[in-house]
């Protein structure tokens, strides 16, 4: 799928078929793996939509905090930066159509996500391996496994560990989110590791979008006292404006 860091990675998948949303149903009962809240509404906001336009159950599982987007912020301590977010993340998931009673925050320190070999990496696999079981997903959707963010590497970690403890077979897809602007040539999906998968999402793309507006403190200066604090740029927002989102499947 690369062949030259100049290239931009969305004419590198021009050429795979566009799957209907009939496609969808395939997934069954599906369960979003998100590292922080608004990476639900950019990797698979559009598939998040379809799902429940077909009344199939969706789940939503947020892993970090979210805290740390505007560390230097006097005005929104770390607490509220988190009350903050995780209403963005319920408020953009209604205009998706997902109740608040379907989704759930783990909470872990944004940044410091646990990943293999940390001291709270068996807690929070055991955490995840729990709500698995107790959701009982067909199809668990998690950032790409080379996704940069060290957060979205974790949760790929997490949850196939989860996926292991809980034995049971259950579909994997990965969303990139990072790829498209920080991996380098080593992080791209070869093309002897992958299904690649893109969904027509043309019909809810209004919905992505004031889904992804809704997180406000990342694309507004809604948090407006800390110059340095994170926000989503317009050529970072145009990666997920497409009429498409893409999927990845490990061979």
């Amino acid at each position: 799928m690369h062949s030259g860091q100049q290239d931009n990675p969305l004419t590198l998948l021009a050429n795979v078929p566009l799957q209907p949303a009939s496609w969808l149903k395939e997934w069954g009962k599906a369960l979003i793996i998100a590292p922080h809240q608004d990476d639900e509404s950019l990797g698979c906001g559009g598939a998040i939509a379809l799902l429940r336009q077909q009344q199939q159950d969706v789940a939503v599982v947020f892993v970090s905090d979210g805290s740390m987007s505007h560390p230097n912020s006097q005005k929104y301590p770390a607490d509220a930066r988190r009350r903050i977010r995780e209403q963005e993340a319920l408020d953009a998931l209604q205009l998706l159509g997902v109740t608040d009673t379907a989704v759930s925050f783990m909470r872990w320190q944004d940044t410091q996500v646990p990943r293999t070999g940390s001291h709270q990496f068996a807690e929070a696999v055991n955490g995840m391996a729990k709500k698995i079981q107790q959701l009982a997903p067909d199809t668990v959707l998690v950032p790409w496994i080379r996704d940069p963010h060290r957060d979205h590497r974790a949760s790929w970690e997490i949850t196939q560990a989860a996926l292991q403890k809980v034995n049971k077979t259950i579909r994997v897809l990965a969303y990139p989110i990072w790829v498209w602007e920080l991996a380098a040539e080593e992080d791209w999906p070869r093309p002897d590791e992958v299904q690649v998968w893109k969904l027509d999402i043309a019909l809810v793309l209004v919905k992505k979008k004031a889904a992804i507006a809704a997180h406000r403190s990342q694309t507004t200066r809604l948090i407006d006292d800390d110059p340095e604090g994170f926000i989503l740029t317009e050529e970072m927002l145009a990666h997920f404006a497409y009429p498409y989102e893409i999927f990845l499947e490990l061979l």
